[in-house]
């Protein structure tokens, strides 16, 4: 018998939820989930659907699967001729990537802001001590 599936705040997770997508959805949303760093397809999809919104989890595997993808679109631009029109999928990766790394540089600015933030409270607080 296989373990109780918990979700994080240990609640069991006895429902099963079905869809239906064709080969292309079912590869774009493989491309998505195991880019963007989550461990399973169902906390893409849990974090997609009740939340809304989908959020990068920087891990070893997910730099990995940058790099398997970003080698399969170089394979394709290379053997690409300038006469042969370019298919659109190609293009479907490097948004999703794209995306990926707005939001890291969002979150990083963010926290430079916070920072500059703190910094100029404490030099605020100093000058009226001295």
């Amino acid at each position: 018998m296989s373990a109780r599936n918990n979700d994080p705040k240990g609640r069991y997770r006895s429902e099963t939820i079905a869809y239906r997508c064709s080969p292309e959805e079912r590869k774009e949303l493989d491309k998505r989930w195991r880019l963007l760093g989550y461990g399973t397809k169902q906390d893409y999809v849990l974090d997609a659907v009740l939340h809304n919104q989908v959020e990068a989890k920087g891990n070893p595997q997910m730099l990995v699967n940058f790099r398997k993808e970003l080698q399969e679109i170089l394979s394709e631009l290379q053997r690409i001729d300038e006469i042969t029109p370019v298919d659109e999928e190609l293009f479907t990766p490097i948004r999703t990537m794209l995306e990926i790394l707005e939001a890291f540089k969002a979150e990083a600015d963010a926290k430079d802001s916070k920072k500059k933030a703190k910094t100029d409270k404490f030099l605020e607080r100093r000058h009226y001590r001295e």
